[in-house]
């Protein structure tokens, strides 16, 4: 490299960016609304990053470093991404939802719910492809307009083919020992519980099959891998 291809840093003028001038992957694709569900996709697995985040101690607000999951979620029509920021460096178990940390809550909601008491293993609950139903959060500018970024809104997921989540319907009966039978048919070899449901959803079974298998799973009849 010559010299003259060379400058001194000295005095040299950097860009800065503002904040949300960096590129919007969903820039040009037809908006989503906060009213309306949506199918979403995990499209990749989540990375780790490590955030600022204002904690009142004794009284005093202070900043502490917290370990996020990123997470992005493809709208199944539109192609618009979806982000949720899901702490994983500390987990609260809570019966009540105030408390209750967004990882677990989100989990739970789409029956796939974190056991208790024990480390999870994220290879196991975050599936690449995996889908699910869920409403967003539209993001917003500086004058309260929609901006085109979205939020995964965790209190309105919910699973596939599942009109409810109370809904799911006792192994009672030999029609339903049947269904089960058919379904573990479809799900042989899955290695958990959400790799198993999606497969079943994505054989395109009838929802019969899945709403037993999921009552079964809720059981814990099920063992894996299949």
């Amino acid at each position: 490299m010559t010299d003259e291809a060379q400058r001194s840093l000295s005095g040299y003028k950097s860009k800065v960016h503002e904040q949300g001038e960096f590129e919007n992957p969903n820039e040009g694709k037809p908006p989503l609304t906060e009213f309306d569900e949506y199918v979403l996709r995990l499209t990749a697995f989540p990375k780790v990053k490590t955030f600022p985040q204002i904690k009142k101690i004794r009284g005093v607000d202070t900043t502490i470093q917290v370990d996020k999951a990123i997470c992005i979620f493809e709208e199944e029509h539109t192609k618009n991404e979806i982000l949720s920021l899901l702490r994983v460096d500390s987990l609260n178990f809570s019966e009540d939802d105030a408390f209750e940390s967004a990882i677990i809550k989100f989990f739970r909601k789409i029956q796939h719910p974190l056991k208790e008491g024990i480390e999870p293993n994220w290879d196991e609950y975050f599936i690449v492809g995996m889908r699910f139903r869920a409403r967003v959060a539209v993001g917003k500018d500086a004058d309260k307009k929609p901006n085109g970024k979205y939020y995964l809104d965790i209190p309105t997921c919910r699973p596939l083919g599942i009109t409810t989540t109370q809904d799911i319907p006792p192994i009672t009966t030999p029609d339903n020992s049947v269904l089960l039978a058919n379904a573990m048919l479809i799900v042989h070899g899955c290695q958990n519980a959400m790799d198993a449901t999606q497969r079943l959803f994505d054989s395109q079974c009838k929802p019969e099959l899945v709403q037993v298998f999921l009552a079964a799973n809720k059981a814990g009849t099920i063992k894996y891998p299949c």
